[in-house]
């Protein structure tokens, strides 16, 4: 029996699995989520390929089918990592009895499949450590080697790894998975996105290490106060689990990009049989490259472990040197103020369905880029690839932990457990990525009732506990609900360290102009109201982000239907005659832009990148949610939305106008860097005039020198020599483009240029913008004149 505030502690020390009563009453079973690190010069047995298949019901017991030999039962082909079971989209949901995508009731407990295949153990590891490893079986199974069941897992976003040593001797084995298509807990794991995948999601492999071997390690590049100077702290675990004393060192070696070996440090251990240390380290790796969304620029940290009797091993971890601190109400990434210019992304391919290829993945993240997008939420706990991703192209991302709509049950004592082991296996695979800015705990979890609010946010608290026991370098957030029934919002600053807002922003303006905040506590509703002042000493940072925001729709048949637009502060009218794309811009200009201008937002993810459907794009597909809000479709074809997205999005930000005095020479444009990293002179700005326009024809270019640091506003003055129209009420265009030094244009921005007098005449309401062109030739066609 324990206290249930000390379930953190147990959860961490855990070496297998274990039911623990609470003092207080109740239960909850006690997964551990350690996994032991890969040997970077050592081949490992992949899982990848052809697996079989057998679908329940079964025709004999299970467990004369998990074995070797299989049992008499109907056995068929299946790619894994795939779908084994997939939402059917013909299938009406008023024709399926007590159809529900977020409990799956309509889904029998035994409902599901066994898949299996066989792997050849290698000569070379006798003698070796062996571990089977499962970066996700989705929702859930329970994992068979030669019929021996070794364990299960229960959370279908998180890795699982167990110790088959005895078992993998070298030669041919059978590996099987009982998989279930529900269970208890899947409502975490939101299976409403899921569209009722079952299959393994991610990779899966067995690997070996020797008997003395890192058993796990937390690696902390930092940066120093001058954010330049970096050293690589942390703690470097090593187990001896052969059956004698010895001595082992630990090499720690930090190489650049280049493969140049900075700096080395070695580190002996002592060990006793079966016996564990953990190394503390601290690395000096002199001057450094900095990591960010604009040059990610990555370092690798190599262990290398050599211990008598044994051959030496070698792992790899690629890490990024970076601060990210929040300083007086704040964002900072490296001295400079950074915004997340953020998307929402729903691990989902069209047809893969909870498998997203590696290639797909890249293409996905590049169009991301393409639209000036530099940060992710990730809604789902992505899968690693995505983290690795995000790490080489540059985005930031705010990492999900798996907790999702837990108003019903998050109170309960027996999810405890298994929302800890979410915890903990998330955090220990992707704390060492420089990516990883924020741990984002949960999706819009609010009590039902004042009855279980305590134990409902002492839950959350732990969560957040074992976070920040896990990694104490990262920020946390809990994401809320948005506005529902007498709910306007939340404005979650209760936990975290980082506030939360989602879709609407009425409660973060009235908070900006009064200062106190009006919180729900619970769906009853019931409130608590706190000021500012108080927020802070409770702990909260005062920078905050909304980490949903937008959904609206994207469908790109229905562009006219405006009328299809959802939550939002603006109220609309269905006959107002605009379609989606201007109601999109109009909603963005005051939402992103509200978050844009406020120096305390961090910045906010778009909901959605991608809407997750099964089906065929250019034919019928059911949605997730039933709508498809994406910016792009599931084969990474633009919307309309994207373009207004890239150019909303754009690091470089112009004026739409500026206004010309009669009789000047010259004009002043003002151009905000919302870079990080990158200062103006950094890229190339290019130039194109003309007074006035055809169609979008620009001819003459110049290359203009421009410098301004991240976070400022600089003002360019540039001469007006050709004013042909200006005092008659006709327009100039500044067309600039802007490159970055990868040669990726950025945007193209048009400046209008207007003069004070027509200004005037706009504002009265008389003819300021129709005045009639000058009479200049046409560029076009067989007679035109060439400048």
């Amino acid at each position: 029996m324990i206290d249930r505030a000390d379930s953190v502690d147990f959860q961490l020390k855990l070496s297998e699995p274990t039911v623990a009563e609470f003092a207080d009453g109740g239960s909850t079973t006690f997964v551990p989520a350690k996994f032991v690190p890969e040997r970077a010069n050592f081949d490992t047995v992949r899982l990848e390929g052809a697996w079989q298949v057998a679908y329940w019901p079964f025709a004999v017991p299970e467990a004369e089918i998990v074995g070797k030999v299989g049992g008499n039962v109907s056995w068929s082909e299946v790619a894994q990592p795939g779908k084994v079971f997939y939402y059917d989209p013909n299938t009406s949901p008023d024709k399926i009895p007590d159809w529900d995508r977020v409990s799956l009731a309509h889904i029998d407990p035994e409902d599901g499949a066994i898949i299996k295949r066989n792997v050849t153990v290698p000569g070379n590891w006798a003698g070796k450590k062996a571990f089977l490893r499962f970066e996700g079986i989705y929702p859930a199974g329970v994992v068979y080697f030669d019929g021996i069941k070794v364990g299960e897992q229960w959370s279908g976003l998180t890795p699982i790894e167990f110790d088959v040593t005895e078992l993998a001797t070298p030669g041919v084995h059978t590996v099987a998975i009982r998989l279930y298509r529900k269970h208890e807990s899947v409502k975490l794991d939101m299976p409403r996105h899921a569209l009722e995948f079952t299959g393994l999601c991610r990779a899966a492999f067995l690997h070996a290490v020797e008997p003395v071997h890192v058993s796990e390690m937390r690696l902390a590049p930092e940066l120093a106060d001058d954010y330049k100077t970096g050293h690589v702290t942390g703690e470097v675990t090593v187990r001896n689990s052969s059956g004698k004393s010895t001595e082992a060192t630990v090499a720690v070696q930090i190489v650049d990009a280049k493969t140049n070996v900075i700096v080395e440090v070695p580190y002996s251990v002592s060990l006793g049989a079966g016996e564990e240390k953990t190394i503390e380290i601290d690395v000096p790796a002199g001057e450094v490259n900095t990591w960010n969304a604009e040059k990610p620029y990555l370092y690798a940290v190599r262990l290398r472990v050599i211990a008598p009797g044994q051959e030496s091993q070698c792992l790899k971890e690629t890490i990024g040197f970076r601060k990210f601190e929040m300083k007086d109400q704040r964002p900072l990434l490296n001295g400079n103020p950074v915004k997340f210019r953020g998307v929402n992304h729903l691990t989902f391919h069209p047809e893969g369905g909870m498998y997203t290829p590696e290639p797909w993945l890249r293409q996905c993240l590049t169009m991301m880029k393409r639209a000036n997008v530099n940060a992710i939420r990730t809604h789902f706990f992505g899968p690693r690839e995505l983290t690795d991703l995000c790490d080489e192209l540059g985005i930031y991302l705010l990492q999900e932990l798996p907790i999702d709509w837990g108003h019903p049950y998050f109170h309960e004592s027996v999810h405890l457990g298994p929302v800890l082991h979410r915890m903990e296996a998330c955090v220990r695979r992707d704390r060492n990525h420089p990516c990883v800015m924020v741990w984002s705990i949960g999706n819009e979890n609010l009590p039902k009732t004042e009855e279980i609010h305590d134990v409902f946010f002492q839950h959350l608290a732990l969560a957040n506990e074992i976070v920040k026991k896990l990694d104490p370098t990262r920020p946390t957030m809990f994401p809320p609900p948005g506005p529902a029934n007498k709910i306007m919002g939340i404005f979650e600053t209760r936990i975290g360290d980082i506030a939360d807002i989602h879709y609407s922003f009425k409660l973060i303006r009235e908070f900006n102009e009064t200062n106190v905040l009006s919180n729900p506590r619970t769906w009853e509703p019931t409130f608590e109201t706190h000021t500012r002042e108080e927020l802070h000493k409770r702990g909260w940072s005062g920078v905050w982000f909304s980490s949903e925001y937008g959904i609206a729709n994207k469908q790109p048949d229905l562009n006219g239907a405006a009328y299809l637009n959802l939550i939002a502060d603006l109220d609309f009218d269905p006959l107002s005659g605009k379609n989606a794309q201007q109601t999109f811009v109009e909603r963005m200009h005051s939402e992103w832009g509200l978050m844009h201008d406020d120096p305390t937002c961090l910045g906010g993810a778009y909901f959605c990148w991608i809407a997750a459907g099964a089906g065929d794009q250019w034919g019928w597909v059911r949605w997730g949610e039933d709508a498809d809000w994406g910016i792009l479709t599931g084969d990474l074809m633009p919307k309309p939305s994207f373009w207004a997205l890239r150019e909303l999005f754009c690091p470089v930000r112009f004026p739409d106008h500026v206004v010309w005095q009669p009789g000047s020479k010259e004009v002043k444009i003002s151009i905000r860097n919302d870079y990080n990293g990158l200062d103006f002179s950094d890229l190339t700005f290019r130039l194109m005039r003309t007074a006035p326009a055809w169609g979008s024809m620009c001819r003459i270019f110049e290359d203009i020198p421009v410098s301004c640091p991240p976070g400022e506003t600089v003002t360019v003055t540039l001469p007006m020599e050709n004013t042909a129209g200006l005092d008659e009420g006709a327009t100039s265009i500044c067309r600039f483009i802007v490159l970055e030094p990868s040669g990726f244009r950025t945007i193209m921005a048009d400046v209008l240029v207007i003069s004070e007098e027509n200004v005037d005449k706009r504002k009265s309401g008389t003819n300021g913008h129709n005045a009639a062109r000058p009479n200049i030739p046409m560029p076009l066609g067989p007679d035109a004149v060439l400048d």
